[in-house]
């Protein structure tokens, strides 16, 4: 188990890692919006002060025009020297807007009017600058009007070029928020593919691992003790896949130890109980005298005992074998009736005292599975449900085909399997809590038995509910496991 050099050593800090990788895209494109749409608004606030400026300076300067015609009327056709200051600094002011509006215009159709403007206003003040005892006689002043409605339709002029010159500033601030704003569509949806790209990325490499630990997890969940596949990654992680690669170790020790132990133990119980066996079958054949009603009994018990212990002996070499094995068994086409009546014939006699009777709905006829095996399962099944039936009760053995396989049904009367319980009653030597008052208590390998021979076979068994039935247990026999 080898982590990628790609990989940090903490899974914390591969996570935060992500976090930040995946921000920066999203804050550079935030940062780089502010800074646009910044640049627009100062760029839409001077073109604001701009045009109002100019749009206030040329109106000034067409009311300064009059102030300036009003100023020169009274000094030249009263012929007050006393209004000769207040025409100078009429014309003053003129020439102090001419000169600051000359600072703010850009267009060069306005440039050029307001300087024809300027020069227009500066040669009509030659005719009209006071001089002690100069003065302009009403007929000379009034040749002057034509000169002043000049300049008042240039200054006209200026200020419809000037509204010009901003419906067009206007037009060119138009432009730039529409490209800002294409430019900001583009930029977002550059974002989102390498957003998505880079999260992809990081969502690969933070499962990655996690999906890895989850397969060896279901592994071991599996009572898979094979070797468990690599976890690449933090170093933390691979950590924790070591830990989970010692622990199937433990299991597949303690696995080890526990076959061994049922092999010895098995095999150590068979020698003495051939010789118990066979000692109750010469009293039972009365070869060293007869017995009476009494001594018969006795030996009747005898022999029955002996047999529900060979049976048990049996039961845990079997689970050994299938267990150690773990092997597909050789499959062929099973007829399920005839195997069926076969497990059938051998409880007959048990069948009987409990007055029980057996439903068969063999809607598929044949299972693909190992005779032996395929009789141990439904024996096992049988078994139990006997146990656990009610006096003069029904057990149901139902098949059906499915897709790729076979379905088998066997079902009691009994009280079913408490819900708390339905996970555990495969596990060997485990004994539920209800069990019946009269039975004689099992080993608890007879659902591991179903289970094993499931497992190796490539099938499945699991507890099922099948109203009105209490206990059912669901098989199902995969045909593409044995290929033909």
């Amino acid at each position: 188990m080898i982590s990628g050099s790609y990989y940090p050593r903490s899974f914390t800090i591969l996570v935060i890692v992500a976090m930040g990788v995946l921000i920066v895209p999203l804050a550079s494109g935030l940062i780089n919006a502010v800074h646009v749409l910044q640049g627009v608004a100062e760029t839409q606030r001077a073109f604001t002060r701009n045009s109002l400026a100019i749009t206030r300076d040329v109106r000034q300067v067409a009311e300064s025009l009059s102030q300036l015609q009003r100023a020169a009327g009274q000094y030249h056709l009263l012929q007050d020297d006393e209004f000769g200051a207040a025409l100078k600094e009429r014309n003053a002011e003129l020439q102090a807007l001419l000169k600051q509006l000359d600072a703010r215009l850009a267009d060069a159709p306005s440039r050029a009017a307001l300087s024809q403007l300027q020069e227009q206003s500066r040669a009509l003040y030659r005719e009209l600058k006071p001089e002690p005892g100069r003065y302009l006689d009403s007929a000379r002043f009034n040749a002057l009007n034509p000169a002043f409605d000049r300049l008042h339709a240039q200054a006209r002029a200026l200020l419809t070029g000037a509204d010009a010159a901003v419906q067009q500033e206007l037009q060119a601030l138009e432009e730039i928020v529409q490209d800002t704003r294409r430019r900001l569509i583009v930029l977002a949806l550059a974002l989102i593919p390498l957003t998505l790209l880079l999260a992809a990325l990081f969502s690969w490499m933070i499962n990655r691992p996690i999906r890895q630990i989850k397969a060896a997890i279901q592994q071991l969940g599996q009572a898979d003790l094979s070797p468990l596949p690599a976890v690449s990654g933090p170093q933390d992680i691979v950590e924790l896949g070591r830990e989970l690669d010692w622990l199937r170790q433990r299991l597949q020790a303690l696995e080890e130890q526990k076959l061994r132990f049922l092999r010895h133990v098995s095999h150590e119980l068979k020698t003495p109980l051939a010789s118990l066996r066979e000692g109750v079958a010469l009293l039972n054949d009365e070869l060293a005298g007869s017995l009476n009603p009494r001594q018969r009994s006795i030996v009747g018990i005898m022999d029955g005992g002996s047999r529900d212990l060979q049976k048990r002996i049996e039961d845990l070499i079997r689970y050994g074998g299938m267990v150690r094995d773990g092997g597909k068994p050789q499959a062929a086409p099973q007829p399920l009736a005839a195997v069926l009546d076969a497990v059938l014939a051998r409880q007959r006699l048990t069948l009987a005292a409990r007055g029980l009777r057996v439903e068969k709905q063999l809607l598929a006829e044949q299972i693909r599975a190992e005779r032996n095996q395929l009789e141990t399962v439904l024996d096992n099944l049988l078994s139990n449900a006997v146990k656990f039936s009610p006096e003069g009760g029904r057990i149901l053995v139902k098949s059906e085909a499915v897709e790729n396989g076979v379905v088998l049904w066997v079902c009691d009367e009994g009280e079913g399997i408490p819900e708390a319980e339905r996970g555990r009653v495969f596990e060997p030597f485990f004994q539920g809590a209800r069990q019946p008052a009269a039975a004689v208590k099992g080993s608890g390998l007879g659902l591991s038995i179903v289970r094993e021979a499931l497992l190796a076979a490539g099938g499945s068994v699991a507890v099922a509910d099948l109203p009105p039935w209490g206990a059912c247990f669901r098989l199902t026999w995969p045909d593409e496991a044995f290929p033909d």
